[in-house]
């Protein structure tokens, strides 16, 4: 995949997943050095190789430590293009489950309640376990973990109703809604919980979203997500589009906790 610049290539890498980047070291405005940077704060799991003519050492081990995991000298000959390719396997995501003799695989992963960190926790969610899913079930999973994750910060932790979040986001004012929620203490301090189990015996794969909220009765959102949905309850767009994707899809007593199973078959 080929793209014009670094901004079309983080588009490109949040929709491709790519397992490698290779940018020029010498875009106009130092744009190869701030991509490999960007996407080390991003914690994107593809490596990065940059590539220049005649490179001066100082700019080299900048670009090192910035994020890239080595260099390439251009004209790029193929033998040390295969040379660097074969060091960069070390850096590429692997799925758990390939590791020969496995037979479980299972991560926790604990984040704050800012719905604006929800985008690059599905895609190290996506890269981390489930790299080896068919594209079209990853589609799915990315749906329902948005979905769920939304509800989890939104309604679960931050307490904002579906009415409240629809009057915001049609006055313009979503992010100050969620900023004086953040604002208070009792609120910022709840996290939460994700997590994902494989288990090669069952073939399937599991992700438990925990939130340190109220919960809600969703006994009665299940049952009417069953009939055309009134979107405006609390979880209930969630509730909907997930058990599209996932029938399965269950919740503890309190309604704080939901889990959806993936089968890998």
């Amino acid at each position: 995949i080929a793209v014009a610049d670094p901004a079309a290539a983080l588009v490109k890498i949040q929709e491709a997943a790519p397992a490698l980047v290779i940018t020029d070291m010498f875009l106009p405005d130092g744009a190869g050095l701030a991509l490999a940077k960007e996407l080390k704060a991003r914690h994107e799991p593809c490596p990065v190789i940059v590539m220049a003519n005649q490179a001066p050492e100082p700019l080299i081990v900048d670009a090192l430590r910035g994020g890239a995991v080595d260099y390439l000298h251009k004209p790029v000959a193929e033998d040390e293009l295969m040379s660097v390719l074969q060091r960069v396997q070390d850096f590429l995501p692997c799925h758990p489950m390939a590791v020969p003799g496995a037979r479980q695989f299972s991560c926790e992963l604990t984040v704050d309640s800012d719905p604006a960190h929800i985008p690059d926790i599905i895609s190290w969610l996506l890269r981390m376990t489930a790299s080896a899913v068919p594209s079209g079930k990853r589609m799915h999973i990315q749906g329902a973990l948005q979905e769920l994750l939304f509800n989890a910060v939104e309604h679960g932790n931050l307490e904002i109703q579906g009415q409240d979040k629809q009057q915001a986001l049609a006055e313009g004012c979503y992010e100050q809604l969620v900023a004086a929620r953040l604002a208070q203490p009792r609120l910022s301090e709840r996290r939460v919980t994700i997590h994902v189990r494989h288990e090669r015996s069952r073939n399937c794969l599991e992700y438990r979203i925990t939130d340190e909220g109220q919960g809600f009765p969703w006994r009665t959102a299940l049952a009417r997500s069953q009939e055309v949905f009134d979107f405006e309850g609390a979880s209930g767009r969630g509730i909907f589009l997930t058990r599209a994707f996932f029938p399965n899809l269950t919740y503890n007593e309190q309604g704080n906790e939901v889990t959806i199973t993936v089968p890998l078959e």
